[in-house]
């Protein structure tokens, strides 16, 4: 029952984005290097890769890389730890009593930064921002249930898949990136040295093109998966409306948490999070009566 629930919890629509992702880079991938059809001997050592990089992800060594690389530090001070972690228990109790099937613990950690925010990495760790002390209590804890959520819905743990998956395609199109260079470099050299000029813009254009075609590519798949990280705002959302905590939730995003990406509808096709409005009106259609007026 523990394995269907949690399985339940990952195989959401919010997570379709995430696995068109995924789905479209392999194909990618495959067809790039098996181009005589995929068979076991092409696609093994692919596969194998890919589940090494996973594995390596999905370990406390990914979490801590994730952590590390966002600046996030164990709580030193005793006066932080005293405020912050009472709060975060209380919190944790009620999605316990929600979700019992969620990690034993969770660990706090701390960025420098004096704007208030929080988010959760990996499977256990929710880091906040120095920023977030200047909120109240309440405030806070509305904040500590949506990221809570985020790692009840298992977010964090396809957060640390996404990195895994990031870094084994991101290598694999390098490796075809500093190809097609190779080639280029070549044949342009036995271009100028034949003096075949038409020969060396040719494949400077090839050059070009593959490493356009292979940014395109990346930015395109990129789309689904910002799509899916900002449905899992709503979906986090309404586990902190759920645990008691909708309203000040409501009142933290207009106040202090404002979300709004700016630029244009570029910007907020390849922003993380909706836009701050979007998710209080989510809030009031789910039963928040918050308004600021």
């Amino acid at each position: 029952m523990d394995i269907w629930h949690r399985v339940g919890r990952i195989v959401r629509f919010s997570n379709l984005g995430t696995l068109m992702f995924f789905l479209l880079n392999i194909c990618l991938i495959l067809a790039l290097f098996c181009p005589n059809g995929v068979t076991f001997e092409a696609a093994a050592p692919l596969v194998v890769c890919y589940i090494v990089t996973a594995l390596i992800s999905l370990s406390p060594v990914g979490e801590w890389t994730l952590a590390a690389l966002a600046g996030a530090k164990e709580i030193q001070r005793k006066d932080i730890k005293i405020r912050l972690i009472p709060l975060l228990e209380i919190v944790f109790e009620q999605a316990k009593q929600r979700t019992p099937a969620m990690v034993n613990s969770i660990r706090l950690k701390i960025i420098h930064d004096q704007s208030p925010n929080a988010f959760a990495i990996g499977r256990h760790s929710i880091c906040v921002t120095d920023g977030l002390l200047n909120l109240s209590d309440e405030e806070i804890m509305a904040i500590f249930a949506h990221e809570v959520g985020h790692l009840a819905y298992q977010h964090s743990t396809i957060q640390l898949l996404i990195g895994g998956g990031n870094l084994f395609i991101s290598g694999c199109l390098l490796i075809i990136k500093v190809v097609c260079w190779m080639i280029t470099a070549i044949f342009t050299l036995v271009g100028v040295s034949t003096k075949n000029f038409w020969g060396c813009f040719l494949m400077t254009l090839f050059g070009s093109l593959s490493a356009v075609l292979i940014w395109l590519w990346t930015k395109f798949c990129m789309l689904f998966l910002m799509w899916s990280m900002r449905q899992n705002e709503f979906v986090a959302d309404g586990f902190a409306y759920d645990l008691g905590h909708g309203e000040m939730l409501a009142s933290v995003l207009d106040k202090h948490m404002c979300t709004a990406p700016s630029g244009g509808l570029l910007k907020a096709l390849y922003s993380p999070h909706p836009h701050s409005h979007d998710r209080i009106a989510h809030l009031q259609e789910l039963g928040v009566s918050y308004s600021c007026f």
